[in-house]
Protein backbone atom coordinates (compact mmCIF):
# COMPACT_ATOMS: atom_id res chain seq x y z
CA UNK A 1 0.00 0.00 0.00
CA UNK A 2 2.78 2.32 0.45
CA UNK A 3 4.79 1.75 -1.99
CA UNK A 4 0.89 2.84 -4.32
CA UNK A 5 0.78 5.75 -2.62
CA UNK A 6 4.20 6.56 -3.63
CA UNK A 7 3.89 5.84 -7.23
CA UNK A 8 0.87 8.03 -7.04
CA UNK A 9 2.59 11.04 -5.85
CA UNK A 10 5.45 10.66 -8.14
CA UNK A 11 2.99 10.16 -11.33
CA UNK A 12 1.25 13.12 -9.94
CA UNK A 13 4.23 15.05 -9.68
CA UNK A 14 5.57 14.32 -12.94
CA UNK A 15 2.05 15.41 -14.91
CA UNK A 16 1.99 18.59 -13.12
CA UNK A 17 5.54 19.61 -14.43
CA UNK A 18 4.85 18.42 -17.52
CA UNK A 19 1.80 20.19 -17.66
CA UNK A 20 3.51 23.66 -16.60
CA UNK A 21 6.30 23.09 -19.08
CA UNK A 22 3.58 22.95 -21.36
CA UNK A 23 1.76 26.23 -20.16
CA UNK A 24 5.33 28.02 -20.13
CA UNK A 25 5.90 26.82 -24.01
CA UNK A 26 2.79 28.39 -24.90
CA UNK A 27 2.82 31.47 -23.05
CA UNK A 28 6.27 32.12 -24.92
CA UNK A 29 5.16 31.35 -28.24
CA UNK A 30 2.28 33.64 -27.20
CA UNK A 31 4.52 36.91 -26.86
CA UNK A 32 6.82 35.92 -29.35
CA UNK A 33 3.62 36.00 -31.58
CA UNK A 34 2.65 39.16 -30.03
CA UNK A 35 6.28 41.34 -30.18
CA UNK A 36 6.51 39.72 -34.15
CA UNK A 37 3.46 41.47 -34.70
CA UNK A 38 3.65 44.92 -32.79
CA UNK A 39 7.37 45.22 -35.01
CA UNK A 40 5.69 44.48 -38.23
CA UNK A 41 3.10 47.25 -37.55
CA UNK A 42 5.69 49.14 -36.76
CA UNK A 43 7.47 48.60 -40.15
CA UNK A 44 4.24 49.04 -42.06
CA UNK A 45 3.63 52.24 -40.13
CA UNK A 46 7.20 54.13 -41.43
CA UNK A 47 6.98 52.77 -44.60
CA UNK A 48 3.16 53.87 -45.63
CA UNK A 49 3.17 56.56 -43.72
CA UNK A 50 5.43 59.77 -45.47
CA UNK A 51 8.26 61.36 -44.14
CA UNK A 52 8.23 64.87 -42.78
CA UNK A 53 12.22 65.10 -44.22
CA UNK A 54 13.03 65.20 -47.56
CA UNK A 55 16.38 64.70 -48.32
CA UNK A 56 18.52 65.09 -51.78
CA UNK A 57 22.27 65.31 -52.03
CA UNK A 58 24.37 65.86 -55.31
CA UNK A 59 28.36 65.75 -55.87
CA UNK A 60 29.25 66.21 -59.21
CA UNK A 61 32.89 66.02 -60.38
CA UNK A 62 34.49 67.74 -63.94
CA UNK A 63 37.52 67.52 -65.58
CA UNK A 64 38.83 69.12 -68.97
CA UNK A 65 41.74 68.95 -70.75
CA UNK A 66 43.05 70.36 -73.86
CA UNK A 67 46.57 69.65 -75.75
CA UNK A 68 47.97 71.56 -78.77
CA UNK A 69 51.33 70.48 -80.16
CA UNK A 70 52.90 71.81 -83.32
CA UNK A 71 49.17 72.91 -84.17
CA UNK A 72 48.89 75.16 -87.37
CA UNK A 73 45.84 77.06 -86.12
CA UNK A 74 47.51 77.49 -82.81
CA UNK A 75 46.41 77.41 -79.06
CA UNK A 76 47.01 77.08 -75.44
CA UNK A 77 47.19 73.74 -73.66
CA UNK A 78 45.21 73.30 -70.50
CA UNK A 79 43.82 71.46 -67.62
CA UNK A 80 41.14 71.94 -65.16
CA UNK A 81 39.11 69.84 -62.51
CA UNK A 82 36.11 70.92 -60.35
CA UNK A 83 33.73 69.56 -57.97
CA UNK A 84 30.56 70.58 -56.80
CA UNK A 85 28.56 69.57 -54.13
CA UNK A 86 24.10 70.62 -53.47
CA UNK A 87 22.52 69.36 -50.40
CA UNK A 88 18.76 69.82 -49.70
CA UNK A 89 17.74 68.87 -45.76
CA UNK A 90 13.56 69.93 -46.27
CA UNK A 91 11.22 69.59 -43.52
CA UNK A 92 7.31 70.14 -43.64
CA UNK A 93 5.00 69.23 -40.95
CA UNK A 94 1.16 70.84 -41.59
CA UNK A 95 1.78 74.95 -41.19
CA UNK A 96 5.74 74.77 -40.53
CA UNK A 97 8.14 74.20 -43.36
CA UNK A 98 12.07 73.92 -42.55
CA UNK A 99 13.97 74.42 -45.48
CA UNK A 100 17.61 74.35 -45.56
CA UNK A 101 20.33 74.16 -48.53
CA UNK A 102 24.34 74.01 -48.84
CA UNK A 103 26.41 74.77 -51.89
CA UNK A 104 29.49 73.72 -52.45
CA UNK A 105 32.19 74.73 -55.48
CA UNK A 106 35.85 74.21 -55.80
CA UNK A 107 38.19 73.71 -59.02
CA UNK A 108 41.30 75.40 -60.48
CA UNK A 109 42.96 75.39 -63.99
CA UNK A 110 46.53 75.06 -65.50
CA UNK A 111 47.66 76.86 -68.97
CA UNK A 112 50.90 75.82 -70.56
CA UNK A 113 51.64 79.59 -70.58
CA UNK A 114 55.56 79.20 -71.42
CA UNK A 115 55.25 76.72 -73.64
CA UNK A 116 57.08 73.90 -71.91
CA UNK A 117 54.09 72.33 -70.89
CA UNK A 118 51.19 72.62 -68.54
CA UNK A 119 52.99 70.70 -65.35
CA UNK A 120 56.06 72.80 -65.66
CA UNK A 121 57.23 74.34 -62.60
CA UNK A 122 56.77 78.50 -64.77
CA UNK A 123 52.63 77.37 -64.58
CA UNK A 124 50.81 77.78 -61.78
CA UNK A 125 46.89 76.31 -60.76
CA UNK A 126 44.32 79.51 -60.94
CA UNK A 127 41.35 79.18 -59.16
CA UNK A 128 38.39 78.89 -61.09
CA UNK A 129 35.15 77.92 -59.35
CA UNK A 130 35.13 78.88 -55.34
CA UNK A 131 31.59 78.98 -53.24
CA UNK A 132 30.39 78.71 -49.96
CA UNK A 133 26.52 79.00 -49.41
CA UNK A 134 23.92 77.83 -46.78
CA UNK A 135 20.33 78.57 -46.67
CA UNK A 136 18.09 78.53 -44.14
CA UNK A 137 14.64 79.34 -44.06
CA UNK A 138 11.64 78.83 -41.72
CA UNK A 139 8.11 78.93 -42.37
CA UNK A 140 4.58 79.45 -40.85
CA UNK A 141 1.67 79.36 -42.92
CA UNK A 142 0.05 82.86 -43.06
CA UNK A 143 -2.92 82.39 -45.76
CA UNK A 144 -3.45 81.01 -48.80
CA UNK A 145 0.29 80.55 -50.70
CA UNK A 146 1.34 82.85 -48.27
CA UNK A 147 4.26 82.03 -44.96
CA UNK A 148 5.55 84.14 -42.34
CA UNK A 149 9.24 83.49 -42.96
CA UNK A 150 12.67 83.78 -41.50
CA UNK A 151 16.19 83.42 -43.54
CA UNK A 152 19.79 82.86 -42.81
CA UNK A 153 21.92 83.08 -45.54
CA UNK A 154 26.06 82.58 -45.38
CA UNK A 155 28.47 82.79 -48.44
CA UNK A 156 32.24 82.71 -48.20
CA UNK A 157 34.61 81.10 -50.16
CA UNK A 158 37.28 78.25 -49.42
CA UNK A 159 40.87 80.00 -51.02
CA UNK A 160 43.01 83.04 -52.00
CA UNK A 161 41.69 85.17 -55.08
CA UNK A 162 44.22 87.59 -56.95
CA UNK A 163 44.22 89.80 -59.52
CA UNK A 164 46.34 89.23 -62.47
CA UNK A 165 48.03 86.32 -60.16
CA UNK A 166 50.16 88.65 -57.47
CA UNK A 167 47.15 90.87 -56.09
CA UNK A 168 45.55 89.39 -53.07
CA UNK A 169 41.61 90.47 -53.41
CA UNK A 170 39.86 87.87 -51.39
CA UNK A 171 40.46 84.97 -48.61
CA UNK A 172 39.04 82.48 -47.11
CA UNK A 173 36.21 84.07 -44.69
CA UNK A 174 37.17 87.72 -46.16
CA UNK A 175 34.83 88.74 -47.54
CA UNK A 176 32.00 86.39 -45.32
CA UNK A 177 28.36 87.60 -45.67
CA UNK A 178 26.00 86.43 -42.93
CA UNK A 179 22.07 88.07 -43.94
CA UNK A 180 19.13 87.43 -41.42
CA UNK A 181 15.83 88.60 -42.64
CA UNK A 182 12.07 88.25 -41.24
CA UNK A 183 9.59 89.23 -43.99
CA UNK A 184 6.58 87.07 -45.96
CA UNK A 185 7.53 84.49 -48.30
CA UNK A 186 5.05 83.77 -51.32
CA UNK A 187 5.03 79.82 -52.07
CA UNK A 188 2.25 79.31 -54.87
CA UNK A 189 3.42 76.21 -56.40
CA UNK A 190 6.37 73.42 -54.80
CA UNK A 191 8.80 74.89 -57.51
CA UNK A 192 8.86 78.68 -57.26
CA UNK A 193 8.89 80.90 -53.98
CA UNK A 194 9.23 84.48 -53.81
CA UNK A 195 10.70 86.06 -50.06
CA UNK A 196 9.76 90.11 -49.50
CA UNK A 197 11.37 90.99 -46.46
CA UNK A 198 11.60 94.77 -45.56
CA UNK A 199 13.73 94.19 -42.34
CA UNK A 200 16.84 92.78 -42.70
CA UNK A 201 20.27 92.70 -41.68
CA UNK A 202 23.44 91.75 -43.48
CA UNK A 203 27.25 91.71 -41.49
CA UNK A 204 30.35 91.28 -43.33
CA UNK A 205 33.29 90.16 -41.99
CA UNK A 206 36.99 90.23 -43.35
CA UNK A 207 39.08 87.54 -41.65
CA UNK A 208 41.94 88.72 -43.45
CA UNK A 209 43.68 91.71 -42.04
CA UNK A 210 45.51 92.80 -45.39
CA UNK A 211 41.93 92.85 -46.59
CA UNK A 212 40.41 94.77 -44.11
CA UNK A 213 40.66 98.62 -45.64
CA UNK A 214 38.34 101.05 -45.72
CA UNK A 215 36.51 101.00 -49.43
CA UNK A 216 37.48 97.42 -49.66
CA UNK A 217 33.44 95.26 -49.61
CA UNK A 218 31.46 98.70 -49.21
CA UNK A 219 33.69 99.21 -45.15
CA UNK A 220 33.45 102.58 -44.61
CA UNK A 221 36.64 102.19 -42.06
CA UNK A 222 39.57 100.01 -41.32
CA UNK A 223 37.86 97.30 -39.61
CA UNK A 224 36.63 93.86 -39.74
CA UNK A 225 33.19 93.03 -39.13
CA UNK A 226 30.36 95.71 -40.76
CA UNK A 227 27.14 95.92 -40.47
CA UNK A 228 24.23 97.01 -42.77
CA UNK A 229 20.44 97.37 -42.61
CA UNK A 230 17.88 97.02 -45.17
CA UNK A 231 15.77 95.43 -47.59
CA UNK A 232 15.82 92.06 -49.25
CA UNK A 233 13.57 89.52 -52.17
CA UNK A 234 14.57 86.40 -53.42
CA UNK A 235 12.82 84.31 -55.84
CA UNK A 236 13.93 80.61 -55.68
CA UNK A 237 12.43 78.42 -58.78
CA UNK A 238 13.78 74.67 -59.14
CA UNK A 239 12.07 72.25 -61.54
CA UNK A 240 12.32 69.34 -63.96
CA UNK A 241 11.35 71.68 -66.73
CA UNK A 242 11.54 68.78 -69.30
CA UNK A 243 12.23 65.10 -69.14
CA UNK A 244 15.68 65.03 -67.77
CA UNK A 245 16.27 68.71 -67.65
CA UNK A 246 16.39 70.38 -64.84
CA UNK A 247 16.78 73.96 -64.02
CA UNK A 248 17.98 75.83 -60.64
CA UNK A 249 17.47 79.58 -60.56
CA UNK A 250 17.52 81.96 -57.82
CA UNK A 251 17.76 86.43 -58.22
CA UNK A 252 18.64 88.48 -55.01
CA UNK A 253 17.71 92.25 -54.26
CA UNK A 254 19.67 93.40 -51.17
CA UNK A 255 19.50 97.11 -50.17
CA UNK A 256 21.16 99.01 -47.57
CA UNK A 257 18.54 101.85 -46.02
CA UNK A 258 22.05 103.99 -44.82
CA UNK A 259 23.39 104.07 -48.69
CA UNK A 260 21.38 106.24 -51.53
CA UNK A 261 20.51 106.24 -54.83
CA UNK A 262 18.43 103.18 -54.15
CA UNK A 263 18.68 101.81 -57.82
CA UNK A 264 23.29 102.38 -58.15
CA UNK A 265 23.45 101.16 -54.58
CA UNK A 266 20.89 97.45 -55.05
CA UNK A 267 22.93 94.88 -54.83
CA UNK A 268 21.93 92.15 -57.25
CA UNK A 269 22.83 88.01 -57.57
CA UNK A 270 21.08 86.28 -60.68
CA UNK A 271 22.50 82.39 -60.93
CA UNK A 272 20.77 79.66 -63.01
CA UNK A 273 22.00 76.33 -63.08
CA UNK A 274 20.98 74.16 -66.39
CA UNK A 275 21.47 70.10 -65.54
CA UNK A 276 20.80 67.69 -68.69
CA UNK A 277 20.76 64.26 -67.89
CA UNK A 278 22.58 62.26 -70.78
CA UNK A 279 22.50 58.76 -68.91
CA UNK A 280 23.22 57.50 -65.52
CA UNK A 281 26.50 58.11 -65.66
CA UNK A 282 27.06 61.26 -67.48
CA UNK A 283 24.92 64.88 -67.90
CA UNK A 284 25.66 68.34 -69.12
CA UNK A 285 25.39 71.15 -67.62
CA UNK A 286 25.16 74.99 -68.38
CA UNK A 287 25.93 77.71 -65.42
CA UNK A 288 25.91 81.20 -65.72
CA UNK A 289 26.16 84.29 -62.69
CA UNK A 290 25.67 87.76 -62.99
CA UNK A 291 26.46 90.00 -60.13
CA UNK A 292 26.36 93.40 -59.21
CA UNK A 293 27.98 94.63 -56.01
CA UNK A 294 28.67 98.56 -56.16
CA UNK A 295 30.68 98.11 -53.34
CA UNK A 296 33.18 95.93 -55.33
CA UNK A 297 32.78 97.46 -59.00
CA UNK A 298 30.59 99.82 -61.09
CA UNK A 299 30.76 97.14 -63.51
CA UNK A 300 28.73 93.94 -63.74
CA UNK A 301 30.60 90.75 -62.88
CA UNK A 302 29.85 87.91 -65.23
CA UNK A 303 30.63 83.84 -64.53
CA UNK A 304 29.43 80.75 -67.24
CA UNK A 305 30.50 77.55 -67.49
CA UNK A 306 29.84 74.67 -70.11
CA UNK A 307 30.82 70.97 -69.84
CA UNK A 308 30.30 67.13 -69.17
CA UNK A 309 30.28 66.05 -65.27
CA UNK A 310 29.83 62.92 -63.40
CA UNK A 311 26.54 63.13 -60.96
CA UNK A 312 26.22 61.13 -58.27
CA UNK A 313 22.99 61.31 -56.12
CA UNK A 314 22.73 59.76 -52.77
Amino acid sequence: MKRLFILVVMVFCSSTILFSQDDIKKNAVNAANDAATKASKIVSDTTTKPSRWYIKNNLTLNTEQNMFDNWEAGGVSSFAFSVFYKGFYNYHKKKLKWDNSVELGYGKMRQDNNGKGIFDDGNIFRKNEDKIELNSIIGYKAFDGWNYSALVNFKSQFDDGFKNDTILVSSFFAPAYLTTSIGLEYKPRPYISVLISPITGRTTFIANKGLAKKGNYGLTEDKQIDFAFGSYIKIFFEKEVFKNVNVLSKLEFFNDYNKAPFLTNTDINFETYVTMKVNKYLSAFVNFQVVYNYDFSVNLQFKERVGLSIPLDF
